[in-house]
């Protein structure tokens, strides 16, 4: 199940950007994030999460796959409740804002819960994330 949101943030500095290029602050800006590990290139993050009726953890490993004065792209894959996720998630400053634009497919347990209900869920996550990010820059 393919899914695909987008929005925009507002840089009370331009400099500010660059606070997105911390990997710890942008996995605590996912709700139910408590904690982002290091390992090698990649980084490691535990995120409570509900979808419908599933409820649980899922392990999120992501990675800065590029990264340059105005953008930046992440990329990674969530594990759990029976189900996978991969998702890219671009940065993109355009003056004193910045565009953001997430990709993501859902296969397994979450997918067979419909698009409908997915699509609730991840829009429901993005608000908050997005909210947290506003915050941050």
């Amino acid at each position: 199940m393919e899914l695909r949101y987008e929005g925009r943030l507002r840089l009370r500095d331009p400099s500010n950007f660059g606070k997105l290029l911390d990997p710890e602050a942008v996995g605590k800006a996912f709700p139910g994030v408590t904690a982002v590990t290091k390992e090698g290139e990649w980084y490691r993050a535990k995120m409570s999460i509900g979808v419908g009726s599933l409820k649980g953890a899922m392990d999120v490993k992501f990675r800065y796959s590029e990264v340059q004065e105005d953008r930046a792209t992440v990329v990674g894959t969530a594990n759990g409740l029976q189900s996978v996720v991969d998702f890219t998630i671009s940065f993109f400053r355009e003056g004193s804002e910045v565009r953001w634009v997430f990709q993501g497919n859902a296969r397994g347990l979450i997918s067979a819960l419909g698009k409908p209900i997915v699509d609730a869920a991840a829009r429901s996550i993005v608000e908050k994330v997005t909210a947290n990010l506003q915050e941050l820059v």
